[in-house]
């Protein structure tokens, strides 16, 4: 014969462990996918020349590259409308040229979003301005960039993309393409 009191003790141990380990779904975080972040490789360098028709390594003001990036997720939902947040932390490597006599340099960047939700994605430009300190050649910038991107499902945060790079002229542009083909 077996007791009651021991069975129905082991009974409400399993029943309180089960509970609990129903609890632990309920409260565990649900891990979506962060967009995937790519620099546009015909924009990841800029070489800014000074006025004029010259092209030579003496006409260049500075170049830049777009050197390194971070960056990290996070989704929110408010009454069944999804969004993820993304912080991005680009770094930024400029380098004076020789036509470079005012040790100031201004330049952009941008960051190209998604179309979501049938509406067009979005491109946001960022300015950049430094000056080289007296006797310095190299300066590195750190930008801090937040986007907000409405999503209608938070599993689509993955298939999502972001892409930056600079702004280029359309002669800068030409200058990088023709670099890569050497």
């Amino acid at each position: 014969m077996h007791n009651l009191g021991k069975i129905v003790g082991k009974a409400a141990s399993a029943g309180l462990c089960l509970l609990a380990a129903a609890c632990g779904i309920f409260e565990k975080d649900q891990r979506y996918a962060c967009p995937a972040v790519f620099i546009l490789q015909d924009a990841q360098n800029l070489t800014r020349f000074k006025p004029g028709p010259g092209r030579d390594i003496t006409d260049i003001r500075f170049e830049a590259e777009i050197f390194d990036f971070r960056g990290q997720c996070d989704f929110d939902e408010d009454d069944g409308i999804w969004a993820v947040e993304v912080e991005l932390l680009v770094q930024i490597s400029v380098e004076k040229g020789p036509a470079n006599r005012q040790r100031e340099i201004e330049l952009e960047y941008f960051v190209v979003l998604p179309a979501s939700e049938g509406k067009p994605g979005g491109k946001r430009i960022f300015t950049v301005k430094g000056q080289f300190e007296e006797g310095r050649t190299k300066l590195v910038y750190q930008d801090d960039v937040a986007l907000n991107i409405p999503l209608k499902n938070p599993n689509d945060g993955g298939k999502t993309e972001i892409v930056f790079g600079f702004q280029l002229t359309p002669d800068e542009l030409k200058f990088n393409r023709a670099r890569q083909r050497r």
